[in-house]
């Protein structure tokens, strides 16, 4: 059996399918694969760049209406037939908007609309992504990685809605695919040396906003024949972009060139194998992935099980394991050493004479709590689990209670229990593991 590949395309904002991944779009159409794109909302919070349609920026439903006819532009440049908003007619997602962070990323803005994409519940965007799953029957999807590309919220959150709706949807996909960039791709991106940056008039970067990648980097898919369909794309967005020469920019105007090849990380399905691997990433989006296999479902034979039938979808991303013997000694061990520096230490203080006044500083036990807190938090974010640091803090607590009992033991008397430091020293462990305890840890998507 010989099937044409299906491969959906899930983005947050009309431009973001041709920045991202827009000559591995073109690349598959020219290979004859049926390509769907399907964007989340319609960019209605985007900037505008060019000085007579200014008037846009504020104008949701206006710059809504634009951008649904650059993208359309778009597509037609890349030669993409199926284009879709997500949610149809039935539910319109708008754009969250965002905001810059200190460190150069992309935040959450401070408003957003009521049917902002951030705005809704993550299982509603999961099932409306699910039902174009179930509706396409893809090989192969690919969406953003967990930290947005850049961090914008709209684009981690349709990562998120994106990896859930793999699992919900009736079809099983055999490969789900992240747009993660290499720190050196981002650096040619961004590398303002290169010849031709002088004559974009474009500003060259202070910093690179690209995040660095959250999985390893298997596949880098060559563009090179396709350079001329995404430049063409990214100068049908208009409002967003900038093209010149090889060179583009948003609304910011820095400089970004458009490199040649585009980089994927698999979150889950079939795997590159290692051989392949030996000589790099692979180069291609489809590699070793069994498209009939994949298609079998569509025979009734996978229900059954028998020859033939597609494997269900195998996710990379391992659960962290229940934490084991080595987990609860390093708790204990870090325990008897927080505990034995923190009953040492909390009973200093520095006293000042403020105008008349005696003040007394109690850095000593606001240390030893700081010590504890760390080591606990070290714990809790190590083995993903509270149980390790819980035992740490019970450990450091009967530590320090056995310190204040000088009967016990000679000179065990470190902890005076009548003294408000030595209370606090007693109880603050168990209450800061309390609160920790209700905090949610994940596993980064590097060690998965």
């Amino acid at each position: 059996m010989t099937v044409v590949p299906r491969i959906l395309f899930v983005h947050a904002h009309p431009d973001d399918e041709t920045i991202t991944t827009g000559g591995t779009i073109a690349a598959l159409v020219g290979e004859g694969a049926r390509v769907t794109v399907l964007s989340a909302t319609r960019g209605e919070d985007g900037e505008v760049i060019p000085a007579d349609l200014k008037g846009l920026e504020g104008d949701r439903a206006g710059l809504a209406h634009v951008r649904e006819a650059e993208i359309a532009e778009a597509m037609a440049a890349l030669g993409v037939r199926e284009h879709l908003f997500l949610g149809g007619s039935a539910h319109i997602f708008e754009d969250s908007g965002m905001e810059w962070g200190a460190d150069g990323h992309a935040v959450a803005a401070s408003t957003m609309p009521a049917s902002a994409l951030c705005a809704a519940e993550l299982p509603t965007v999961a099932s409306y992504i699910a039902a174009v799953i179930d509706e396409v029957r893809p090989h192969a999807v690919i969406t953003y990685a967990s930290n947005g590309g850049y961090g914008h919220p709209d684009h981690v959150r349709v990562h998120e809605a994106t990896v859930a709706a793999v699992d919900i949807s009736s079809w099983k996909i055999g490969r789900l695919l992240f747009v993660d960039v290499p720190a050196e791709a981002a650096r040619e991106t961004f590398d303002s040396n290169q010849p031709g940056f002088a004559e974009t008039g474009f500003s060259p970067a202070q910093t690179i906003p690209t995040k660095p990648p959250v999985g390893e980097i298997v596949i880098a898919q060559d563009i090179s024949s396709a350079l001329n369909a995404k430049r063409a794309a990214l100068a049908a967005h208009r409002t967003q972009v900038s093209v010149s020469g090889s060179f583009f920019a948003l609304s910011n105007s820095i400089g970004m060139k458009i490199i040649d090849h585009e980089y994927y990380s698999i979150g889950a399905g079939t795997p590159i194998s290692d051989e392949r691997l030996q000589s790099g990433p692979a180069p291609h989006v489809l590699s070793d992935l069994d498209i009939d296999g994949c298609e079998a479902q569509t025979t009734g034979v996978a229900a059954t099980g028998g020859v033939g039938a597609a494997k269900p979808l195998r996710r990379r991303l391992r659960e962290p394991k229940k934490p084991g013997f080595f987990a609860y000694a390093h708790a204990v061990v870090l325990a008897v050493l927080i505990g034995f520096l923190g009953a040492m230490q909390h009973l200093n203080a520095s006293v000042f004479d403020v105008a008349g006044a005696t003040v007394i500083v109690p850095w000593g036990v606001a240390l030893a709590l700081l010590l504890a807190a760390c080591g606990l938090w070290h714990l809790k974010t190590m083995y993903l689990s509270s149980s390790p640091m819980l035992i740490a803090a019970f450990v450091i607590v009967i530590l320090s209670y056995v310190f204040g009992q000088p009967s016990w033991l000679p000179g065990a008397d470190i902890i005076v229990t009548g003294t408000l430091r030595s209370a606090a020293w007693l109880i603050g462990p168990m209450l800061i593991a309390a609160i920790l305890a209700f905090l949610k840890v994940r596993r980064p998507e590097a060690a998965r």
